[in-house]
């Protein structure tokens, strides 16, 4: 976890992930942790700091709500440590990395942590104000000394600029004031010295009636009297050198320049790589500026961009270190010369349309002088010996986000926007965390507020045109960014670079061989190459890529040759269909971890397929079906909104004529429809889709797949006032599957029979297959077999009031539902420990467990799961005497579950609802009445026993309140003999509302 307090207070999970919203009581009590250094704060401590002379009427409650509040919000950030808080290991905070910097007079990279007055938003409190104070004087005094550093290393005339800036924001700091005489004496600037001095003298004796202080009036007799000893020291004054002040400060880059000026304190070259507008120049001259000390003979920045011939390197060389060449003399013979006795860095700046010539002057230069170093800006290294790498990757999101709101506020500076700003951060995520076109968008903000802006980046190179006039012409827009790059490129590179805009989510070898090869071009080859060249990225699992802009622009460019475009798109199609038909095959058995994991890696890729089969269905119609028939199972198994919006538009763009695609593809409707991931869950429609593919199936003399749909379409008997009927059609399913030798399929049956056993009234039987169905998912090594299975019979040993042995179960879900990504089974599983838990009448444990599986819904975001997280939170705050909390709770399942059209389970949610009120001796009995009986109805229709029998404890307890004593007997006894005869215990809390009503049965 990540705490930022020096400007506006951000938490995040960590460095790049997006800020974590807190209200203010929590980021107060936060911050104070925060600013601790690690260490406990008492709780006296925080309770003054956050309430000070207003405290609430119970403080130490008060605090401990906030903890839980906090912790709720920030799970395992902060821990109990007497006498107070603190915050955890591991949790980073900008403020105890800067002081480090501080201490070990690491000023440039402490300052780069700065972004602004910290603490603003909770300035009223009294310890805000006093740590924000002691915060700017220690940002001021790091001020001062970097420019003690580099008046020292010979920079008085870089420091002019930036000195004046300072002294205007704090015309009181006597010793910024000194540093800036001096630098202006040292630079033969003497009266605009002297009228610094007399500038200072106005503020103190017309502010406060002083004197300057001594050491000031001292410096000015010295430069007045032009003393020798405010000369530069002598190692600077040989120190010299053409890089200029910094025009803004460098944002982010920290571990880059770390990694550069560790590699060049070793090696004598070193090669800052990266696309264009990555911002490699920027950080080379940051590196630059900071080095200027530690080469005697001065840091010159050698441009490049311009020359057009490799033979002018030399001359450009020259006339940087300000050498005088004759016309008829050899640049390279004076460059060598003067480089011999030095101690000098050579910034080559953009080599990469020169890179040969460049290669073979830096190897002239290493060899002329033993105190030669070069730093190189290049889209590709240069390929000397010695030569390290440092490439430039995206800025993170919270880099991004400060570079910017940085340029935005420097053209409207009244802009309300800051760094957690989430369209800032979409802004900065669709161009790739590239610095230069954060900064071209940031430009348009005079124009465009960041919503419009954003809604824009379509069409981002018409928008991204608005660079500085300074700035070299190919910086001056994100087309002419690319355009240097791309047309430096070879021919059959700028196909392969075309082609390869087809992918939306990275590519392997394998793929772009398939989808983008011509005869006698070597793919590898050339991808190779184009990494190289910073076109194309690769990360370390071995995928390639473009980055967003770079494929745009390749996209545009492929669309100009429509026959190219259409062949690849399809070539991409048929590629993805066959990837995906493999796919299918391997999430059912052993590999299905692996698959899952291909599968999701190429998801964009796969969405780029389907969009191209969707819009091709006229002619290509058994493609697009097949396609999404083979993804049905990954769908099922964790991306169910997806796959229903997908199969459901293909099966109606398609030509509705029969065939085995079409039937396979109505199956995985089948499976994809089925509420929560819950493969025996009934449903109306997943049950249509798998009689049709069934029907479909058994035409075409496929017997296996058919068998298949025949086990969905079973599935609906659990619904069903007589399920026996789809026992039967399960049975028979089974005999197909075995007869074919399926093994899988017949797992499966054992699997939908088992719960159409349980709905039946026979658990025995139930557990009996369910086992069975288990060690053979086992045996053939199906995590999803193994675990949904588990999840049922967990359901079921919990419903018999068995929680030990459910626990047991479910934990074994989670664990290999965990491993191996299942997020549907994990949520279930979580769920359902939540659900024994409060069987036991343990509301601590079951809302732990609720909460767990919250955050995975968050990955498969489903109503009816929904609902159930919100069911058993609605019992949990039962019984902690909730009333309100409870009510709440289950009026938020019910609209969840009805609006996923689980009406059984949103009639369990009634009872609860109708629960609650009673709790209230103020209820009108009407009302819960209405409510139990709509619950019972639905229990009655769908012969389910539980929630048959908890309508009628609750209906007791309204007969209870009536003082109708034969009711309330009545309905006891029915829910009493159902539980006994189907062996479902009452859970705890219902076994407290049955024992409110013993006096009046």
């Amino acid at each position: 976890m990540q705490i930022d307090v020096l400007g506006r207070f951000v938490v995040r999970f960590d460095p790049d992930s997006p800020p974590i919203p807190l209200p203010l009581a929590e980021r107060s009590l936060l911050a104070m942790l925060a600013t601790a250094g690690g260490r406990a704060v008492s709780a006296d401590r925080l309770i003054d700091g956050l309430w000070g002379a207003s405290l609430p009427a119970d403080p130490v409650n008060a605090l401990q709500v906030r903890v839980a509040k906090l912790r709720r919000a920030l799970p395992g950030a902060v821990i109990h440590e007497p006498p107070g808080y603190r915050l955890a290991d591991g949790v980073e905070v900008d403020l105890v990395a800067f002081e480090r910097l501080l201490a070990a007079r690491r000023f440039t990279e402490a300052l780069a942590l700065w972004r602004g007055d910290p603490f603003l938003e909770m300035i009223e409190l009294d310890w805000a104000r006093t740590e924000s104070t002691r915060l700017l004087e220690l940002h001021a005094h790091a001020l001062e000394e970097l420019l003690e550093q580099r008046l020292a290393a010979g920079g008085h005339q870089q420091v002019i600029g930036e000195a004046r800036a300072l002294l205007a924001a704090h015309p009181l700091r006597e010793r910024l004031r000194g540093q800036l005489m001096l630098a202006l004496h040292r630079s033969g600037r003497t009266a605009e010295a002297l009228e610094i001095y007399q500038d200072g003298y106005r503020v103190l004796d017309e502010g406060f009636g002083l004197p300057p202080s001594a050491a000031l009036r001292q410096l000015q007799g010295q430069i007045l009297a032009d003393d020798p000893a405010l000369a530069p020291p002598a190692a600077a004054q040989a120190t010299s050198g053409n890089i200029g002040a910094a025009l803004h400060p460098l944002i982010g880059r920290q571990a880059e320049l770390v990694q550069m000026r560790e590699a060049l304190a070793v090696h004598r070259v070193v090669t800052v790589t990266g696309p264009g507008g990555a911002g490699k120049t920027t950080v080379a001259l940051a590196l630059a500026r900071e080095l200027t000390s530690a080469h005697r003979d001065g840091c010159w920045l050698v441009r490049l961009a311009e020359l057009d011939d490799g033979a002018a390197i030399p001359a450009a060389i020259a006339r940087a270190i300000g050498l005088d060449v004759g016309p008829d003399a050899d640049p390279s013979t004076h460059v060598r010369r003067w480089v011999h006795e030095r101690r000098v860095l050579l910034l080559l700046d953009n080599c990469e349309h020169l890179i040969d010539a460049c290669a073979h002057v830096v190897e002239d230069l290493l060899g002329a002088g033993d105190g030669v170093r070069v730093l190189a800006t290049s889209r590709e290294a240069l390929g000397v010996h010695g030569e390290v790498q440092v490439p430039l990757p995206p800025l993170p999101p919270a880099d991004g986000s400060r570079l910017f709101v940085a340029r935005a506020h420097a053209v409207r500076p009244g802009l309300g926007i800051s760094e957690d700003d989430p369209v800032v951060a979409q802004i900065c995520e669709r161009l790739d965390g590239m610095p230069l076109a954060i900064e071209l968008a940031a430009a348009r903000v005079g124009v465009l507020v960041p919503e419009k802006l954003l809604a824009r980046l379509d069409d981002s190179f018409g928008v991204l045109t608005a660079g500085p006039r300074t700035a070299e012409a190919r910086h001056q827009t994100l087309r002419a960014v690319i355009d240097w790059s791309y047309d430096l490129l070879s021919e059959e590179a700028k196909r392969l670079v075309r082609r390869l805009s087809v992918f939306a989510g990275g590519w392997t070898v394998e793929a772009a061989e398939d989808v983008c090869a011509e005869r006698g071009v070597v793919v590898l080859d050339l991808l190779d190459r184009l990494v190289a060249q910073s076109m194309v990225t690769l990360t370390d699992d071995g995928r390639f890529g473009l980055l967003q802009t770079v494929r745009l622009y390749a996209a545009e460019q492929l669309r100009a040759d429509p026959d190219d475009a259409e062949r690849t798109g399809r070539r991409l199609a048929d590629f993805f269909t066959r990837f995906a038909e493999d796919a299918e095959q391997g999430l059912r058995g052993p590999d299905q971890r692996r698959w899952l994991l291909l599968v999701g890696a190429e998801e964009a890729n796969l969405r780029a397929a389907l969009d191209w089969a969707e819009a091709h269905t006229e002619h290509e119609a058994d493609l697009g079906l097949r396609l999404t028939a083979s993804l049905g199972w990954y769908w099922y198994v964790g991306r169910q909104a997806d796959g229903r919006g997908r199969l459901a538009t293909m099966l109606a763009a398609a030509p509705p004529r029969p065939s085995e695609a079409r039937a396979r593809a109505l199956q995985s409707l089948s499976l994809v429809l089925r509420p929560a991931g819950c493969i025996v869950h009934p449903h109306a429609n997943a049950a249509a889709a798998a009689r049709e593919s069934r029907a479909l199936l058994e035409d075409l003399g496929l017997e296996g797949p058919a068998a298949v749909s025949a086990l969905l379409a079973a599935v609906e008997g659990v619904a069903a006032a007589d399920p026996l009927p789809s026992v039967a059609e399960a049975a028979a399913a089974r005999a197909r599957l075995a007869a074919v030798g399926d093994a899988w399929g017949s797992a499966l049956a054992d699997f939908v029979e088992m719960e159409l056993r349980m709905h039946a009234g026979d658990p025995d039987a139930a557990i009996g297959l369910g086992e069975r169905a288990a060690a053979a998912f086992d045996r053939l090594g199906d995590a999803w077999g193994r675990s949904a299975v588990r999840l049922h019979l967990g359901m079921a040993m919990r419903l018999a009031g068995r929680t030990d042995e459910a626990e047991r179960f479910l934990s074994e879900v989670v664990s290999v539902a965990t491993e191996c990504g299942l997020p549907n089974n994990l949520l279930r599983a979580l769920v359902e420990l939540g659900e024994s838990a409060l069987h036991r009448g343990d509301p601590v444990t079951a809302e732990r467990k609720l909460s767990e599986a919250e955050q995975v819904a968050v990955q498969v975001p489903d109503a009816t799961s929904e609902g159930l997280i919100a069911l058993g939170r609605g019992t949990a705050a039962r019984l902690r005497g909730d009333r309100p909390a409870a009510k709440a709770r289950y009026l938020e399942a019910i609209a969840h579950l009805d609006a996923g059209g689980v009406e059984i389970t949103a009639a369990a949610a009634r009872v609860g609802l109708g629960a609650a009120l009673l709790d209230d001796d103020a209820v009108d009995p009407g009302e819960v009445t209405a409510v139990l009986l709509a619950a019972l109805d639905a229990g009655e229709r769908h012969a389910d026993v539980g929630v048959t029998a908890a309508s009628c404890e609750q209906l007791a307890r309204v007969a209870a309140r009536d003082g109708e004593g034969v009711r309330c007997s009545a309905m006891l006894a029915r829910a009493s003999s159902l539980r006994r005869l189907h062996r479902l215990p009452a859970p705890a809390v219902q076994q407290r509302d049955v024992e409110e009503c013993a006096d009046c049965a």
